[in-house]
């Protein structure tokens, strides 16, 4: 039986494609990073969510993250390789120093007083949060797709199927990581540590999940969601989003198919499935004990044979469920 939760849309959002969706819970706000170079801050409470402020880049934001003690500190990747530090206080940006990304910043992480950064050359970086500059550089030989990380561990999607994970801190004596297979027959589009930090799990383009551990290879499985099944065809959908509730084995899924999708990782079993939100794709995905972040955007770009100036995109939209 679902679970009935409470569900507003946010007003004031980027029409343009939503890239990242962050929870800063201390401070009881979300970050919300666009196309059209727009860092959105937004507080929530009360079932109320409302616009705090907004910076601009004159590039796309990829992605986004929020460190310190309260998640006060907000980090943000360029299109063109720029990681930046959101000045709140001045409204702009500030450039991370000694940064030789040359390609999309497409993913970061904090860990204690340093950020992660991915990019799409294949470049790792960390950030010394303290003098804003980079302190650590590591090239891998694949695009960088996504990653995440906890106190102990990173772990890394590349492109051609590849999972890398390093016991942290990242340092001159780190070697080139743990690399083992994906799991997942077709391009890697999400990967999350679980809350537990004994696994993660990675999404693909051809609607499957695999689970995998870290230490138990025999627990290891793949399931399929977001497909339509008809009497004559199957319709496959990527799963752009992935977000655990905390301390569970809850795990949200966020297909193309502009549905979320709610599993238990310990039953191997589907458990609620929300309301379709609208005819967009589900694009990002956060979560915390409070509240689902669910941002949906106009991906069919991605599969049209001509794009222009003339493709006209349905705007981006963002949602809050209030979780029971």
């Amino acid at each position: 039986m679902a679970v009935v939760h409470e569900t507003i849309e946010v007003d004031k959002v980027a029409s343009d494609y939503l890239s990242d969706v962050v929870i800063l819970s201390e401070l009881s706000q979300l970050a919300v990073t666009a196309w059209d170079g727009s860092l959105s801050i937004y507080d929530y409470s009360d079932k109320k969510v409302q616009l705090n402020t907004t910076l601009r880049h004159q590039f796309p934001l990829l992605c986004c993250v929020a460190c310190g003690d309260r998640g006060e500190h907000i980090y943000c990747g360029g299109v063109q390789g720029e990681v930046l530090l959101a000045n709140r206080a001045s409204s702009k940006f500030q450039v991370v120093r000694n940064n030789t990304a040359t390609l999309g910043v497409t993913s970061m992480c904090c860990y204690r007083n340093t950020v992660i950064c991915g990019s799409w050359d294949g470049l790792l970086q960390v950030v010394d949060r303290e003098s804003n500059e980079i302190v650590f550089k590591m090239q891998l030989n694949d695009k960088i797709l996504s990653m995440d990380s906890n106190n102990e561990r990173l772990v890394v999607a590349t492109a051609r199927n590849k999972v890398f994970w390093w016991s942290l801190p990242l340092g001159k004596d780190s070697s080139f990581g743990n690399e083992v297979e994906s799991g997942l027959k077709f391009q890697t589009r999400r990967i999350k540590l679980t809350p537990q930090g004994d696994g993660y799990v990675s999404s693909s383009l051809d609607g499957r999940v695999a689970v995998q551990y870290f230490q138990d290879e025999q627990r290891k499985f793949a399931f399929r969601c977001h497909r339509m099944n008809l009497a004559d065809t199957n319709f496959v959908f990527p799963v752009n989003g992935l977000a655990f509730l905390p301390n569970s084995t809850v795990l949200y899924t966020g297909g193309a198919d502009g549905c979320v999708l709610c599993w238990n990782l310990a039953t191997r079993k589907k458990v609620d499935q929300l309301p379709k939100f609208n005819e967009n794709s589900v694009v990002q995905l956060a979560c915390n004990n409070e509240i689902l972040c669910v941002a949906t955007s106009d991906d069919s770009f991605k599969t049209c044979a001509v794009v222009n100036e003339d493709t006209e995109l349905q705007p981006s939209r963002l949602y809050v469920v209030f979780l029971n």
